[in-house]
């Protein structure tokens, strides 16, 4: 008679166990990760939030400056004329963490300018101007991140940004220039001798314009929307889209002296009279 032998030792593991255990190390690897990341992250906003401070400031603009040229870094840049019995000033506002805009402001006979820089680094660094100028002023705006908007003015007008939005109004000069790289381009209320608005990644619009000499309105991925004074006609009207409807319901002359450029890749074109 045989006795049947039985191991004393532990069973073998099925062969799916470890793979399921290491599965879990591999979950449980990934949360403390994941965990120290949030973590980590929201200890750096919170740093940021503790070291960013606003400065303002308010100074006052020589009513001799018939020249206005703001060249920053990163901000909203809004200029509208002085009213009647109010003193031209610029008003500012410094955004300051981890690193600071390099503010210059110098008055150079009539041309004011102002300019800023926030370098290379890590942090919130930011500034936005308002001023209200003297009526007759030229202005040349260019900020790389921010809105730019122009009101009033008697002069010709070159507003530019990166990233942002161009509105120019109620403004009469011989030379008006709107850009944007991403963002919406919108003249009203303009009297102009030659307009030229340019978005990359954006809407472009005129409207309640007065006759004018030359209007050039282009963009790359976005609508363009041209309502022109319908008694001043006809134009020589140049509009295109790749991709999109196109619509032109004004008179038209080839050999007119007035052109019109109204173009986009992907958008509808629209040239009307108003």
């Amino acid at each position: 008679m045989y006795e049947t032998l039985t191991s004393t030792g532990s069973a073998p593991s099925p062969a799916g166990r470890p793979r399921r255990s290491v599965v879990r190390r591999v979950i449980r690897i990934v949360a403390i990760l994941t965990g120290i990341t949030l973590v980590g992250g929201a200890a750096w906003y919170l740093l940021l939030f503790l070291v960013t401070r606003t400065d303002t400031g308010t100074a006052a603009i020589d009513r001799s400056t018939r020249n206005v040229v703001v060249d920053i870094d990163s901000g909203d840049v809004e200029i509208d004329v002085a009213g009647q019995g109010e003193k031209p000033e610029l008003h500012k506002k410094l955004t300051k963490s981890l690193r600071s805009p390099d503010e210059k402001i110098e008055q150079d006979g009539d041309t004011l300018r102002v300019s800023t820089d926030c370098g290379e680094g890590m942090g919130k660094c930011g500034s936005d101007y308002r001023l209200t100028v003297p009526a007759g002023t030229r202005v040349k705006v260019q900020t790389r991140l921010g809105d730019v908007s122009v009101k009033g003015v008697r002069g010709s007008v070159e507003a530019r940004t990166k990233i942002g939005g161009v509105r120019l109004e109620h403004i009469t000069g011989a030379r008006l220039v709107g850009f944007s790289k991403t963002g919406a381009v919108t003249f009203k209320h303009v009297d102009f001798d030659s307009a030229e608005a340019t978005s990359k990644l954006g809407d472009i619009r005129f409207e309640d314009i007065e006759p004018f000499e030359k209007l050039k309105a282009v963009s790359k991925m976005g609508d363009v929307e041209l309502h022109l004074p319908k008694d001043s006609g006809p134009y020589d009207v140049n509009a295109f889209t790749k991709i999109g409807d196109r619509k032109v319901d004004i008179d038209r002359d080839s050999s007119s002296g007035t052109p019109v450029e109204a173009r986009t890749k992907i958008g509808d074109v629209t040239v009307r009279g108003d």
